[in-house]
């Protein structure tokens, strides 16, 4: 054999036992594949129930907040109902392609508090709602390939309401008493306004001055002498801090409304009083007396204040009124929980208390100012806003109009959404409409032509509206 056919024959030897040592490698090969593709499965199988998982409990969370808000939303109508929400919600919700059974869920009413970011369960006046769900035995379904057939789930949800810082800026201008004056028979009645009349004069304590009656006519050739002679009254003090007598008479010859010209009694003094001596520094008693419509929007800030009550809510409230004595607004109230003092002050106020003209921008301006120095990190801070009647001041009508709307741009500006409440026929509307759409308020519009008992009931659905809206959020 040549040098050649032997090289040959070394070569094919080497290949063969290439060959034959890698046939038992490409076994070894196949087996791990094997073992590599079951782990593969298994890990895809945890990873499909992992997401499962994930997801159930994301549709439970959902489930738990929609029942601790809608709970929450319900409390001003009691527990029982507030329960029947949470269980209508989060039974409408399903988790995991499942609706959860009312036994899984356990509600508690109390009060959360912020600074300690705890719950407190109570019965008492509760604001808040805590929702816990227990969601057992859920199946899985790869996973039970590696023992583990279904697994276990709990949430919780806490809702509250959110406290509110509310300014009230109301219309204590000399209009708020002219649904009781001699000049809104037309619109009023003439009953209607002859048994107010007769009611703020019983208020006033039914005074006799004089010989006076309740409605006489004199003669319009006499003059203001003989006709105060002739009511006795020549020695008969005033028993007010501004007006006389003789500015009565002179107002009863000629500026009462016509049909009650040289009509000299009670009714047309009580009238006189209204028109033109209404301020407290001028008669003070009649914030005491049934002046309307400001009697009916004292009645309502009543009803206001009894709602915001009726669950604690951690509330607060403040009190602007306009005009002031210097022409602008002045606040009555700084924010508080002294709820009582609120209607206190509100009642003890009269038509014209410190100025008869109409300062809607200044009111706007002083309740905005004191939210934002005085409001609450955390709270729904929101202005009510109220008036029957006309801006004029300060300066002219548009001058005063233009002013309220850049007051309310401010308010926008700042995120502080107001309210506005117009009424009688004498009202802005498109005024009081345009501040609540350009702040993200909402506009209430009470119209004339009524009975003083139709404006009350109206104003106080819509200080009950306002009183209900409580702003909800949750805190776990």
């Amino acid at each position: 054999m040549n040098r050649s056919e032997t090289k040959k024959m070394h070569h094919r030897e080497k290949r063969t036992s290439k060959r034959r040592k890698a046939e038992p490698r490409r076994g070894s090969i196949l087996v791990l594949s094997t073992i590599f593709m079951i782990v593969m499965l298994g890990f895809i199988a945890l990873a499909l129930d992992t997401g499962y998982v994930a997801s159930v409990k994301t549709d439970l969370k959902r489930a738990t907040d929609a029942g601790a808000l809608a709970g929450a939303g319900a409390l001003v109508n009691g527990s029982d109902v507030a329960s029947a929400e949470v269980l209508e919600f989060i039974q409408a919700n399903a988790v995991g392609g499942r609706t959860i059974s009312a036994d899984d869920v356990d509600i508690t009413f109390g009060h959360w508090d912020d600074q300690t970011a705890s719950f407190a369960a109570s019965n008492e006046l509760p604001s808040a709602v805590r929702v816990e769900v227990a969601l057992d035995d859920a199946p899985l379904f790869f996973a039970r390939v590696l023992g583990r057939d279904s697994f276990d789930l709990t949430d919780e949800s806490i809702a509250m309401y959110q406290p509110r810082d509310i300014l009230l800026v109301l219309d204590y201008s000399g209009s708020m008493n002219d649904d009781s004056e001699l000049k809104s028979e037309w619109r009023m009645g003439v009953t209607e306004i002859d048994t107010n009349l007769q009611q703020i004069y019983t208020e006033l304590g039914s005074p006799t001055f004089g010989s006076m009656q309740w409605d006489q006519t004199l003669s319009s050739s006499w003059s203001n002498s003989y006709i105060r002679s002739y009511l006795g009254l020549n020695s008969v003090p005033y028993p007010y801090p501004v007006g006389s007598w003789y500015e009565y008479v002179d107002y009863v010859k000629g500026s009462v409304p016509y049909d009650y010209r040289h009509h000299y009694g009670y009714k047309t003094w009580i009238n006189y009083l209204l028109h033109w001596r209404e301020s407290s520094t001028e008669t003070p008693a009649l914030w005491q007396t049934s002046e309307q419509p400001i009697t009916a929007l004292k009645n309502s800030v009543s009803v206001f204040l009894a709602y915001l009550q009726e669950v604690d809510t951690d509330d607060r409230l403040g009190l602007s009124v306009y005009t002031a004595s210097d022409g602008t607004s002045y606040l009555e109230h700084e924010l508080t929980r002294d709820f009582d003092a609120v209607e206190t002050t509100s009642r003890e106020r009269q038509a014209g208390h410190y100025h008869s003209m109409t300062n809607i921008g200044a009111g706007i301006l002083t309740a905005r100012e004191e939210i934002q120095e005085h409001g609450r990190t955390g709270a729904f801070k929101m202005i009510v806003l109220m008036t029957d009647g006309i801006a004029n001041r300060p300066y002219s009508s548009s001058y005063a109009r233009q002013y309220a709307l850049d007051q309310a741009q401010d308010c926008a500006d700042a995120g502080i959404p107001v309210v506005t409440i117009s009424l009688g026929a004498g009202a802005d509307t498109g005024l009081m409409n345009s501040i609540a759409n350009m702040t993200g308020g909402v506009h209430f519009n009470i119209p004339g032509g009524q009975s003083v008992e139709d404006y009350e009931e109206d104003l106080k659905d819509a200080f009950r509206e306002i009183a209900d809206d409580r702003p909800l959020k949750l805190v776990k």
